[in-house]
């Protein structure tokens, strides 16, 4: 095995908050500078890296140009149809001119119209009987056009003709045919005697019918609409242009929204599902960030019209699939760090360089682990739920925490105060979706039920709790595999991985469908001493049933997760969902080297300029920074990350800082204070 003592140094973390959750140590031992981190939303920008070209999202255009070819090829189209509508119309109203005009030439000769040929023929089909009555009603003014020409409109319409009933259908057949070649009148059948149909019923036999003749339908005298019976298929509500993929992908701006908030108001705007929405993953709420979603059949000129509060949409381009959970190739940073302090702008070259060189160590950040604080993070919520206290994770769903608003502590107070779900719903603010629902829940089933409670709780935030279970132990055994072997080496019994994709870090993945699992094997004696291995392939596994341990580290995965009193091989209640063997687990790799690193220092006099232009200032039409230099110093710092890091994890490696919000707050309160003063 390779010694240690060949790897590079490393230093450890004395920030409370970051050690509680396995985030313990720094990539290298530069001295680093103190900032604050997100003072402004602009600080903070986040652009999503599309996988097809490579690129981070921009969005640079709100019109709907997309559409333009679209509609006007779809006009074309309308145009042909309606001139070949009207050609179809003049040329029925020339032949129905033609048509007046001999029966007027008709009625002036005195000739009755009635076709002898014709009447012969009728004579052979029907006998001489309804012949007869035939001619008696083909003279009865009123029964055909010409007549109907000589009497007027108002005239009132002669009795059909009944012909002899018959049972051969084919002769009645031959009867409708004869009547639609010659004397163009309307006929239908007709049992003329309900004897006669009675009779039949009762020998299960059909009775005989009649073929009723009606005089010719009357002309309305109305000209046709204007392109004939054309009808503009473009109105139809569900019309989609032929030869345009079905999915609409466009560029999402917002600014301190949450993704997920904002996607669920697109779609009741466009009164569609938010399940026919695809994103390739959530972005951070405070900051700038962009990113794109696709939708199913919805028109971009349709989109565009559309205002949304704190974000903008655009860049719009169809296309033939829809955008899933980890179809990114990573994200685009452009952070701002503010408050350094003058005589540490210094530090700033060398904390770059370190990073450059040594990368940081790929832990999962706070944020992984919620608001909650050290006592109420989610991993905490997930321990109760795989060691089987369904009580002490309601509690830690439900009791009071530090640093919330306030009407949320309101209704976290009234539930220790009277367990009572329905008083504590009354002032929950609608947005605490988990507690919401495991409220619901308990006013309607027995209040031993805790498991029902707590399976109320939207799945993808239930998976959450253990997601961020395997996170906080993966960033325990990071951090014991460093201190033992050393930042970027490869030894004998470490994992490294050959092929596949690693599954990533969202948060609504479920790791029980997981389909294939990445290839990994262990590093043999031989290739960690002739160091040929890219440490950058060393990875760690997440906690499940279907992952490998590395064979150099012990038993530490139990050892970390007996301390919390969690068995990682045995399910101890009946909740499989609850229990780390429903798990699939996954890999993840140890180290994390940013790209395209480029960083500035700024100086500034107003405490509140911008100091990055974002994709909605450009959009509103602010295409220059307009700030004063001053005392002030800031470091804006641009990178590259692949998906599922953390952005902050770089930011604590520059600094040597903690990245906990309540610590960057207070900077912010102690700033402002001492500027007012």
């Amino acid at each position: 095995m390779a010694s240690s003592s060949s790897s590079s140094s490393w230093l450890e973390n004395t920030h409370e908050e970051e050690r509680a959750v396995g985030i313990e140590l720094y990539a290298n031992t530069a001295a680093g500078f103190e900032g604050v981190l997100k003072e402004r939303f602009s600080d903070f920008v986040v652009r999503e890296i599309d996988r097809t070209s490579g690129k981070a999202v921009v969005l640079t255009d709100i019109n709907a140009t997309v559409d333009e070819a679209i509609d006007a090829r779809e006009r074309a189209k309308f145009e042909r149809a309606r001139d070949a509508a009207k050609e179809r119309e003049a040329e029925r109203a020339r032949e129905t001119e033609a048509a007046s005009t001999a029966t007027e030439e008709d009625v002036d000769d005195g000739d009755d119209g009635i076709d002898e040929e014709a009447m012969k023929q009728f004579e052979s089909l029907c006998g001489e009987e309804d012949a007869k009555k035939l001619r008696e009603f083909l003279e009865t003014p009123g029964v055909t056009a010409k007549s109907q020409k000589l009497l007027g409109a108002n005239a009132p319409t002669p009795t059909p003709l009944v012909l002899t009933p018959s049972t051969d259908k084919g002769k009645r057949t031959a009867v409708h045919q004869f009547f639609k070649q010659h004397f163009h009148l309307p006929t239908d059948n007709v049992v003329v005697s309900q004897e006669s149909e009675k009779e039949a019923l009762k020998n299960l036999q059909k009775p005989p019918s009649s073929v009723r003749v009606h005089a010719a339908e009357k002309s309305s005298g109305k000209k046709r609409a204007r392109g004939g019976d054309i009808i503009d298929h473009r109105a139809s509500g569900n019309f989609w242009p032929e030869g345009v993929p079905e999915y609409l992908k466009f560029a999402f701006c917002k600014e301190n929204k949450e993704s997920y908030e904002m996607l669920n108001v697109i779609a009741r705007s466009l009164n569609i599902q938010v399940k026919n929405m695809g994103i390739a993953g959530t972005k951070d709420k405070r900051g700038v960030t962009t990113q794109h979603v696709t939708v199913h059949k919805i028109r971009a000129k349709r989109l565009a019209k559309m205002k949304f509060y704190g974000a903008k949409v655009g860049n719009f381009e169809y296309v033939d699939t829809p955008l899933g959970f980890g179809d990114h190739a990573g994200n685009s940073f452009e952070v701002t760090l503010r408050q350094v302090e003058p005589e540490q702008v210094e530090n700033v070259e060398d904390a770059v360089r370190s990073l450059r060189n040594s990368g940081t160590i790929n832990y999962f950040g706070l944020q992984r682990f919620g608001n909650g604080g050290i006592e109420h993070g989610t991993h905490k919520i997930g321990i109760k739920l795989l060691s089987g206290d369904w009580q002490g994770a309601l509690d830690l769903l439900l009791m009071p925490r530090e640093n919330e608003r306030t009407d949320v502590s309101a209704a976290r107070a009234k539930w220790a105060e009277t367990k009572d779900p329905k008083a504590t719903l009354k002032i929950l603010p609608r947005w605490c979706t988990a507690e919401k629902c495991a409220l619901e829940r308990m006013m309607k089933v027995r209040t031993t039920d805790l498991v029902s409670a707590l399976l109320a709780v939207p799945r993808q935030i239930r998976l959450m709790y253990i997601h961020a279970y395997q996170a906080y132990i993966f960033n325990r055994v990071v951090s014991a595999r460093i201190r033992k072997f050393g930042v970027n080496t490869v030894v004998e019994g470490d994992l490294i991985l050959e092929e596949g994709d690693l599954a990533g870090d969202e948060e609504n993945q479920d790791d029980t469908g997981r389909v294939s699992m990445p290839s990994v094997r262990v590093v043999t004696a031989e290739e960690a001493a002739a160091g040929v291995i890219d440490p950058a392939l060393l990875v760690l596994p997440l906690p499940g049933n279907s992952v490998v341990y590395p064979t150099n580290m012990g038993d530490i995965y139990r050892e970390i997760a007996a301390e919390d009193g969690i068995d990682l091989n045995t399910q101890v209640h009946a909740v499989r969902e609850f229990s780390m063997v429903g798990f699939t687990g996954d890999y993840r790799r140890v180290y994390l080297k940013p790209t395209n690193v480029a960083h500035r220092v700024v100086s500034y006099a107003d405490p509140k300029a911008n100091l990055v232009l974002t994709d909605l200032d450009r959009i509103n039409g602010v295409n220059k920074l307009e700030y004063q230099d001053g005392p002030l110093r800031a470091v804006t710092i641009e990178f590259h990350l692949p998906p599922s890091s953390y952005a902050t994890m770089v930011l604590r490696e520059l600094m040597k800082s903690t990245t906990a919000t309540s610590a960057h707050k207070r900077k912010t309160l102690d700033a402002n204070a001492a500027t007012a003063t």
